[in-house]
């Protein structure tokens, strides 16, 4: 048997050997890095939702704190609504008690003005019948009013307002420890606030300006008409005198509650028979009779502006004329007036001041950002340390050399931002169609997620 020349037998060198072990080791790598990258990706993804539940639940909690404050706002008007009925029934009940006395003296006597102004008026005279003790009663009523709306509502917004960041931040904690219940990551779990319209955006203010709580408290109060004005004036049919044939009998009642300058509610009631007379000295003129008389004010409230009155009126007039004693005492205007100043100034004179710190302060938006909602971003960071890659908590070997998996070495994180805010918005839109201006009088609002801007992104990525 002979060997062909060209066939020479065949040395083998290892050459697959090592082709092989490339092939194994670089997939190998391959593995670790697709491993590595799937941990880091599943981490991302499981951040970014808990980053973004957290924002939208501090947002939440924002919404939930301005609601809470216009909640409050309203409950003051409610409380000062309230208030103006208990000093208008106050003043009606002192009214009531003057009227009782006058009628008990015949001064003038109930037949007298059933006769002048119908049996209608006679009879509201005599029935006239009040209580001895509903001063004193409405009065404690009113300062238990005035205590909630100065030491209880003021200092719930006080609360809302100085522990909004704090629960705001407590909540967001709440939420990513949900998210990250186990120990190890619930630790590794950081929380960075890279944005906050917060501060100045709820402003502290003061009663007396021409918006707010003042003119949304007369707006409610004028909704009722028993704090409307109380005046009307009832006239005698009978001519009394031809030099001034015009002029007639008036019984006057006349009424009102008010809101003064300083925030305190006063009322006063009135009612005087206004008896037609004339001399030859000053001619026809008004004798009033004052029949009835109340009036319950703040503590240190002025008069109301244009109200007639004298400090300290006769009790009488059985030792002096009154058209003398006014014209030499008064400036009233007894010949064509339409008050009762006799009455104005024996209701003044025996006026119950009623204490109180007046109208509160309220919480509203600040003018300058009412149009924008109230936005914030966060930065949430998991630490690589509680990742399972190779080179972190990994039951994995970690590669070294080139092979490292560095792009979240133990003093790396995974980061990622997310933004929320608060906006007002009514739940039907008005009936005028215009925009309406973000206010703490109404419980419109509401939470979203918000964009994050590249300035936030780029912020978060960086290193606290």
């Amino acid at each position: 048997m002979t060997t062909h020349p060209l066939m020479a037998p065949i040395h083998q060198q290892g050459q697959a050997l090592v082709l092989g072990t490339l092939v194994v080791a670089v997939a190998a790598t391959s593995l670790v890095v697709l491993y590595n990258f799937g941990q880091t990706a599943e981490a991302r993804g499981r951040l970014t939702h808990a980053a973004d539940a957290a924002a939208f639940s501090g947002a939440l909690e924002q919404a939930r704190a301005l609601n809470a404050i216009a909640y409050i706002n309203r409950t003051q008007i409610a409380h000062q609504v309230a208030m103006a009925h208990l000093v208008t029934l106050g003043a009606s009940a002192q009214y009531i008690q003057a009227l009782q006395s006058q009628r008990s003296r015949g001064n003038p006597p109930a037949s007298l003005i059933a006769m002048l102004f119908g049996p209608d008026m006679g009879l509201a005279y005599q029935a006239a019948q009040a209580p001895s003790d509903a001063g004193s009663r409405l009065a404690r009523a009113f300062g238990q009013h005035d205590r909630i709306v100065h030491q209880v509502l003021e200092a719930a917004a006080r609360e809302a307002v100085a522990d909004l960041s704090a629960s705001r931040e407590r909540i967001m904690r709440k939420v990513l420890a949900a998210n990250f219940p186990s120990g190890a990551q619930s630790s590794s779990v950081k929380l960075r606030l890279l944005a906050d319209g917060w501060p100045g955006y709820v402003e502290r203010s003061v009663s007396t300006r021409k918006a707010g709580l003042r003119p949304a408290t007369e707006a409610a109060v004028g909704r009722y008409g028993f704090l409307d004005s109380r005046s009307q004036t009832r006239r005698n049919a009978w001519m009394v005198d031809p030099r001034c044939p015009l002029h007639r009998h008036e019984l006057r009642r006349r009424g009102s509650t008010w809101l003064g300058p300083d925030g305190r509610w006063g009322a006063l009631d009135t009612q005087s028979y206004h008896a037609l007379r004339s001399n030859r000295w000053i001619g026809c003129y008004f004798r009033e009779y004052a029949m009835g008389w109340g009036t319950a004010q703040g503590e240190k409230s002025k008069a109301p502006e244009g109200l007639e009155y004298v400090d300290e009126p006769p009790a009488d007039f059985s030792q002096e004329d009154f058209w003398r004693w006014v014209e030499l005492s008064t400036s009233w205007d007894i010949f064509s007036g339409a008050t009762n100043p006799m009455a104005n100034s024996y209701a003044m004179a025996s006026a119950q001041r009623w204490p109180g710190g007046g109208l509160p302060a309220y919480r509203e938006v600040a003018l300058a950002r009412s149009r924008d909602p109230l936005r914030f971003a966060v930065a949430v960071s998991l630490e690589g340390a509680a990742l399972k890659t190779t080179d972190a908590d990994s039951a994995v070997a970690a590669p070294v050399g080139l092979f490292r998996y560095a792009a979240l070495g133990r003093t790396g994180a995974v980061r990622v931002s997310s933004a929320a805010e608060t906006y007002f918005s009514r739940p039907e839109r008005p009936a005028d169609g215009r925009h309406e201006i973000a206010t703490l009088f109404r419980p419109y609002w509401q939470a979203r997620l918000s964009a994050v801007t590249p300035q936030e992104a780029q912020q978060a990525r960086r290193a606290p």
